[in-house]
């Protein structure tokens, strides 16, 4: 069981929408969300690209760094984003700040979207899914607001560094969807397979050699040492 001060959400999916970050912010499965085995005998959640998403209860965040991690498996889709996560304000307007993770359509991109003030803008870790279509991958994304780097972590290595210009902190109280940007979006939802989906927050960035060393404590469902 993966728990700290810093832990916001974390759903291993083990038959259940369960949180088990200590918060009691426990998922709502909605649609025909079946949960089936991993290669590896754990369990995880399949999102049919229809109308599956698990919703959260509504809740902030504080600090300067979030850090979102999930073991995925999402098949190419030419028309649709498929996100891990989001939060229903990314196509709104980008003054506020919020949550939004996705493998671009037709793509094997990951993005990151967030506000920078104006509008909304990507930190994209261009071909992510490379030779991980429809393949179990640990992906991780840690950004940090502060910093003004989104840093992408592929299977514990770290794939890519993008720098973000003007960050919003997505500080507002909200609900957070896993598997669907927000119903309503059609055309925004997840057709593959999601487990141990962790989301954090932090103060500030560690050093590369620590939040390396977490990433892969993450994936092997160790506690991190922030």
């Amino acid at each position: 069981m993966l728990w700290s001060p810093n832990t916001q959400l974390h759903y291993p999916f083990q038959n259940t929408a369960l949180d088990y970050s200590g918060n009691a912010r426990n998922g709502t499965v909605n649609g025909s969300g079946v949960y089936a085995t991993k290669p590896n005998g754990g369990r995880c959640l399949y999102f049919d690209g229809v109308g599956d998403y698990v919703k959260t209860p509504s809740f902030g965040l504080s600090g300067t760094v979030v850090v979102f991690a999930a073991d995925a498996r999402i098949k190419l889709q030419a028309g649709m984003n498929q996100p891990p996560i989001g939060d229903n304000a990314a196509l709104s307007g980008g003054t506020v700040g919020f949550l939004y993770c996705y493998r671009a359509q037709n793509s094997d991109d990951l993005i990151w979207r967030y506000a920078n003030g104006t509008t909304t803008t990507n930190a994209t870790a261009t071909g992510f899914f490379t030779n991980f279509d429809d393949i179990w991958v640990h992906l991780c994304v840690a950004a940090d607001y502060a910093g003004k780097n989104a840093y992408f972590y592929r299977r514990g290595v770290l794939f890519a560094t993008v720098s973000m210009t003007t960050p919003i902190f997505p500080s507002t109280d909200r609900v957070k969807y896993l598997g669907e940007y927000a119903p309503g979006h059609g055309s925004i939802l997840t057709d593959g397979y999601l487990a141990n989906v962790q989301l954090w927050t932090l103060a500030t960035m560690p050093a590369a050699g620590q939040m390396l060393a977490n990433v892969n404590r993450l994936m092997l469902g160790m506690n991190p040492i922030w």
